[in-house]
């Protein structure tokens, strides 16, 4: 895709925002990507986030799987699955302090970017 930029402040804009960066946090995202699509969604965060940086994940809701969506059935484990190599989980484990709503249906996923 080729993209005609015609002022020097928004070249510079949108180079600043197609940088690597050093976290990236997703609040109950993951479950409104359709399975299909899930894995141009890896490929982007595997160029966003620097090596060294993390990818913060609140995953809910971890409901009973269903065919369709959104919300679609997800696990913590799809979203590591999906990434691929170079990536260390830090902490996955269920919140200790939660709504009401969300006990037993969210966990706390955070993954470290390794160096390339």
């Amino acid at each position: 895709m080729e993209v005609l930029i015609s002022s020097t402040t928004t070249r510079k804009t949108l180079s600043a925002l197609f940088q690597a960066f050093d976290s990236h946090h997703l609040n109950r995202f993951f479950v409104a990507i359709p399975p299909e699509m899930r894995p141009a969604w890896a490929g982007q965060m595997n160029k966003l986030v620097k090596p060294g940086g993390h990818l913060i994940s609140l995953v809910y809701p971890m409901d009973p799987p269903v065919e369709t969506g959104p919300p679609y059935y997800v696990r913590p484990n799809h979203l590591v699955e999906e990434l691929g190599e170079g990536w260390e989980k830090l902490i996955d484990e269920v919140p200790e302090n939660s709504t009401e709503a969300h006990k037993g249906r969210e966990s706390l996923l955070v993954l470290k970017r390794l160096s390339l």
